[in-house]
């Protein structure tokens, strides 16, 4: 039996259509609206290119903007390709803004970005928290120190990525509250590794506290960090354990998302 002959034995016809399909994607990161995937396809009917389109986004390999009817690559490929911040919003908008509205807290997540960690969104349970997203930390730039966020990559990033955050992490006072100490930061990262989530006790702002929890991707790498901010005397009684108990669902079913199966 010649080469030819065995791969072509061994070739599976709808496989190699569906990943015909999604290297248009990989290639291009607008996004494609199905009339586009069926004209770029190569001759695939229409049917059979709903059905790889549905299955791959049924998967995680591709989700869809109602809003535009364009199709992105999913949730899986964050660990191969750098997701867009728009390609993360059509995937994670929805249940960030449901969890601010069920908790009655502001919820952001943060990801790091080229040796840096992002705020890169941020959700109001409702108008009146306007103000205090006025005082609140602006979307950007997040100190390791003195965050929630910054606890969770220090304990659960990659050890490359962790090793450079924690090089470039100057550790700065941003309250009577921030650990400025390495040693001391170090210990509190060990513990958040154990319990699973991270406490920000008024660290960047003397009045506001926040919860932390990690978002995995396939393979357990860190994909981001979930994070539920409030005053703090919201932090206590069944506001705090309704915040714990939506923060832990969420961060999980994020997790199951983004294709993590620890």
């Amino acid at each position: 039996m010649n080469k030819t002959m065995h791969n072509e034995r061994y070739n599976i016809s709808a496989v190699q259509k569906a990943l015909k399909i999604l290297s248009l994607f990989i290639r291009n990161d607008e996004g494609y609206t199905f009339t586009r995937v069926v004209n770029e396809s190569g001759g695939m009917n229409k049917s059979n290119v709903l059905r790889i389109l549905t299955t791959l986004r049924n998967e995680g390999f591709l989700c869809y903007d109602e809003h535009t009817s364009y199709y992105y690559l999913g949730p899986v490929f964050i660990n191969f390709k750098s997701a867009g911040t728009g390609n993360l919003r059509i995937y994670l908008e929805e249940d960030l803004r449901r969890a601010a509205k069920e908790s009655g807290m502001i919820v952001h997540y943060t990801v790091c970005r080229n040796g840096e960690l992002k705020l890169i969104f941020r959700f109001f349970p409702q108008s009146s928290f306007e103000s205090l997203a006025l005082a609140s930390m602006e979307e950007g730039s997040v100190p390791l120190n003195a965050t929630g966020a910054g606890k969770i990559y220090a304990a659960f990033a990659d050890e490359d990525i962790r090793k450079q955050l924690m090089d470039n992490c100057r550790f700065l006072s941003y309250s009577p509250n921030t650990i400025t100490d390495r040693n001391i930061f170090e210990e509190t990262v060990r513990t958040v590794r154990q319990q699973g989530y991270a406490i920000n006790n008024c660290e960047h702002e003397e009045f506001l506290c926040c919860l932390s929890r990690p978002v995995f991707s396939a393979g357990g790498h860190l994909a981001g960090a979930l994070s539920f901010s409030g005053l703090k005397d919201m932090f206590t009684g069944e506001r705090y354990e309704r915040m714990d108990r939506l923060s832990r669902e969420l961060s999980a079913e994020l997790s199951r998302r983004f294709a993590y199966e620890g």
